[in-house]
């Protein structure tokens, strides 16, 4: 399958610009994960009552494969000669990015980059008033229709709600500690416009007012986010004491906050010299900021819930 996935995307780099199929080719493993994590989802929750699916054997999953394999070479050396030298420089920029965020541990130079090509992609959008109102009002608007023009985001915030109930199906002991983590990634999904105004003095100079207001007016979108994917997750957990789910959605939301509004990283830190080599305190510091406060919750739940 990794060999098959290689040569398509020989072929998608080879197709002209305005080809959607690359895209829904791209599409098709997430909605077959998401089948699958609904049907162990209904399978699980129903018991006997729904039909179980047959084993399939290792033999048919490889007679399965070996001919998307052969199509996809056959198709991959056949597009080779028109993957030019701009199709190359384009992967060029994202195989650095991701080198160089590596390197240097912030995972900002790589999603940048990917966020302004996803606003290119886009390119002309059919706008629409804003509903009358205070400058608060429309930023958080603003917020809300970013939603709307990143389906993605939605997406996989609704996505990790099945994972989370596969979770608890398959691991009933650390369900508690899956659903902050899961919670986590599903509210921090939604904190791209925090993200741009912390990321950015310029831009919240030409919004005006103060920085806590902004950050304040974008956090509004992630915390409604978390607190409704946190009540549609509560059947997979002991629900435990009363204040424990409430205090553990917002322990969540306030290290999303406090991921989405983390400065650019400063490289001039302390670092300690140990007998496995330097390790940069401060750069490790950094970036484990929200993450690391995640942890608190997850603390709590496993001892409380």
């Amino acid at each position: 399958m990794g060999a098959a996935a290689l040569a398509l995307s020989v072929v998608a780099q080879s197709s002209r610009a305005g080809r959607r199929w690359p895209t829904l080719v791209g599409a098709v493993p997430m909605v077959a994960a998401a089948a699958i994590t609904a049907l162990v989802v209904l399978v699980g929750r129903f018991g006997d009552g729904l039909p179980r699916p047959a084993a399939m054997p290792t033999v048919a999953l490889f007679a399965a494969a070996v001919p998307l394999v052969g199509v996809g070479t056959i198709l991959a050396v056949r597009a080779l000669p028109r993957v030019d030298r701009a199709t190359l420089t384009t992967g060029a920029q994202f195989a650095n990015a991701a080198s160089t965020a590596m390197i240097l541990l912030d995972p900002s130079l790589l999603a940048g980059l990917v966020e302004s090509r996803r606003w290119r992609r886009i390119g002309r959008v059919r706008s629409s008033r804003f509903l009358p109102g205070p400058g608060w009002w429309a930023l958080l608007q603003a917020d809300v229709r970013r939603l709307r023009r990143h389906p993605s985001a939605v997406l996989i915030w609704a996505t990790l709600i099945g994972v989370q109930y596969a979770a608890a199906l398959a691991l009933p002991g650390l369900a508690g500690a899956a659903q902050v983590v899961f919670a986590y990634l599903a509210v921090d999904r939604l904190t791209g416009g925090l993200r741009s105004v912390s990321r950015s003095p310029g831009l919240r100079r030409a919004l005006g007012g103060s920085d806590a207001l902004l950050r304040g007016i974008h956090v509004v979108v992630p915390a409604v986010g978390g607190g409704l994917w946190w009540l549609l997750t509560l059947p997979t957990v002991d629900p435990g004491p009363a204040w424990l789910a409430p205090a553990l959605a917002v322990g969540v939301v306030l290290a999303a906050f406090r991921a989405g509004t983390r400065p650019p990283i400063n490289y001039g830190g302390a670092t300690v010299n140990t007998p496995f080599g330097m390790i940069p305190v401060d750069l490790m510091r950094q970036g484990l900021r929200g993450p690391a406060l995640l942890a608190v919750p997850v603390l709590v739940q496993l001892f409380l819930g």
